[in-house]
């Protein structure tokens, strides 16, 4: 393949490449030292002046109160009163701690003392927390696995207006979780730990007692282990209470990962430009932006310390559980009606069928496969008078399967409130309707998902949803590829010649919007079953707009697509979400910048699909 590089593309090339090759290796160099003596030293020298530190303001506080307990005694004894008292005791106070600076109580040179003894208690202080927090962290898991597995968690915190899910983790009330046993006898050891180093501490402060020790046991341990640690935790913790200066050095250990993965990045981002025009030509310009965001994010998701494995398992779920939602706008596309906005049609009948199967009390794969047969054949019925209607209104399918969308959701929050069903799982303690959110506990979650799931390098593969996800691209693609596929996208192509041609013109538009109509069914049961809920009344309002988003940004147009966009557009469009909500939250802690980042994304990306209403086909 041959490749068109100008001057500026080689020069820009080469001095990223040299930025990136000067990072690497301090970062390199930085990551090979944390492990040497002269790391390990720096930041255990770090954690042993930031205890003698809070130690020392201890001590001093045990010499000011010793000197206001003596001036107390002779005010009394000299018949004060309280004003007096009062009076002295501030006053000696003042001239306690001048006292104390000047004779160097608090005050501690590590280079002036024998640390060794210290070191060694404070490496056992530290391997006691670091193994009673593993511990912790284990019995956490299990206690949210337990719960997921058995509560009714409420979504309504997971969900925008929209439905579309605002994270794949449920919220979990943790104030039900007990410490086990291990965490008990751990415990114990780590407060035995802390009295062999308490007793270490009061050899470089004679003055400190028991009970003060005691209570500086919170800030002496805040900079020791703590869950899920890493030596970027570690150092900002020991520099921010030792208040030491570490120099270049310490500087280079810090940012010893940061450098290394930037490194990557920077090698990426020159290979990105070198090949910039086949990529721009194969991919698309938004298609590569937004790839190399999803470079971006994954990059910063480990810099930040985050679980990369676990954000792109996560990002795997969604591309199964949202696949077969986007693959329903693949056959309304080649048949000629452009986005089928109206998707929600099909989504409340495989909404149906999944209440027909909590009703019925099935469960499992079957309960799975008796929710997606029903939700067609509804979906069939709807889809074929859906069809209809868009036949007498051609032109302005793009508008009429909108409104079509819009009213049907509208519609049904009044059918969920008076429908007759008598399961518990999904009526209102009180009064008559169906929940907004109902739990497929007792029914078919993670049926897919949990179907021979495998672990690899810490990304857990939903085996199962991907397979099922997969199966339908392969039907879709058989279909496409057979006359009668291939005669629905000839009409979609040129529906004039088609009908010269002695092809029906409205029957294949019928039936590729009874089809679109059929997958969507099929795909909201995927989507409920992965996601562990289904949700009814708003939920599925802006479902077709999410879906035509992520097939348009795969590089489909409102005339042609193929399963390739489907795959590559909902794959790109869910990473970005999934990835971009944890590392906002990660850059800005505490803030509410993650909701708006998604917000910004999600939205943002429609209205790139939207302008691409009207583009050519670029297959």
């Amino acid at each position: 393949m041959k490749v068109n590089v100008s001057k500026k593309q080689i020069i820009a090339c080469v001095l990223i490449v040299i930025l990136a090759a000067a990072m690497g290796c301090v970062g390199l160099y930085g990551l090979s030292s944390r492990a040497s003596d002269s790391g390990v030293k720096l930041v255990q020298d770090m954690q042993l002046q930031s205890i003698l530190n809070t130690a020392g303001s201890g001590a001093v506080d045990a010499y000011v109160a010793a000197e206001k307990a003596a001036v107390t005694k002779q005010v009394r004894d000299a018949g004060g009163n309280m004003k007096a008292v009062r009076e002295a005791t501030a006053k000696v106070e003042v001239e306690a701690r001048a006292k104390a600076e000047e004779l160097g109580i608090g005050a501690v040179d590590l280079s002036a003392i024998d640390t060794k003894p210290l070191a060694a208690a404070l490496n056992t202080m530290v391997d006691a927390q670091t193994v009673y927090y593993a511990e912790e962290a284990r019995a956490q898991e299990a206690y949210i696995e337990n719960y997921q597995a058995t509560a009714e968690v409420d979504t309504s915190a997971m969900t925008d207006d929209s439905g579309a899910e605002a994270s794949m983790e449920q919220a979990v009330d943790m104030s039900g979780f007990v410490a086990t046993e291990e965490m008990v006898r751990l415990q114990g050891g780590v407060d035995e730990a802390y009295l062999v180093l308490c007793e270490e501490i009061k050899v470089v402060f004679p003055a400190l007692t028991d009970d003060i020790l005691q209570s500086l046991k919170p800030t002496i341990t805040a900079v020791m282990a703590e869950q899920k640690d890493t030596f970027e935790k570690q150092y900002d913790r020991a520099i921010t209470a030792s208040n030491t200066d570490t120099g270049m050095f310490g500087w280079i250990l810090r940012q010893a990962r940061t450098l290394a993965l930037s490194a990557i990045g920077m090698v990426i981002l020159a290979l990105a430009v070198f090949f910039y025009e086949p990529l721009v030509k194969k991919m698309g310009v938004p298609r590569l932006i937004i790839g190399m965001f999803f470079v971006l994010l994954c990059l910063l998701a480990l810099i930040l310390g985050l679980s990369l494995p676990t954000q792109l398992g996560n990002t795997l779920v969604r591309l199964g559980m949202n696949g077969v939602l986007v693959l329903s706008m693949l056959p309304g596309i080649q048949c000629g009606i452009s986005l089928n906005l109206g998707m929600p049609i099909g989504i409340i009948g495989g909404l149906f069928g999944g209440l027909l199967c909590i009703e019925l009390g099935f469960g499992g794969i079957f309960g799975f496969l008796f929710a997606c047969v029903v939700g067609i054949a509804i979906s069939a019925v709807t889809g074929v008078l859906y069809g209809m209607l868009l036949n007498r209104l051609k032109g302005d399918e793009m508008g009429v399967t909108t409104y079509v969308g819009f009213s049907i959701v509208s519609l049904m929050c009044i059918a969920w409130l008076v429908m007759p069903f008598k399961s518990p799982i999904m009526k209102w303690p009180l009064g008559p309707g169906l929940r907004t959110t109902i739990g497929l506990q007792s029914a078919y979650k993670h049926v897919l998902n949990n179907f021979l799931s495998f672990e690899v390098f810490g990304v857990v593969i939903p085996t199962g949803l991907l397979l099922f996800f997969a199966l339908c691209c392969f039907l879709m693609w058989l279909f496409l590829r057979s006359k009668t596929g291939i005669a629905m996208s000839a009409v979609g192509a040129n529906p004039r010649f088609a009908a010269a041609t002695g092809i029906d013109v409205d029957k294949m538009r019928i039936l590729g919007t009874t089809l679109s109509t059929m997958v969507a069914a099929v795909g909201i049961i995927v989507y409920g079953q992965s996601y562990g809920f289904m949700q009814l009344y708003q939920a599925p309002r802006q479902m077709g707009f999410l879906a035509a988003s992520a097939i348009l940004l795969g590089g489909a147009s409102t005339t042609r697509a193929k399963i390739s966009h489907v795959v590559i557009g909902t794959f790109l469009f869910q990473g970005v979400l999934t990835l971009g909500m944890p590392v906002a939250n990660a850059l800005i802690p505490g803030s509410t910048i993650s909701e708006t980042l998604r917000i910004l994304i999600s939205n943002g990306i429609i209205i790139y699909a939207l302008t691409k209403s009207g583009g050519a086909n670029r297959g």
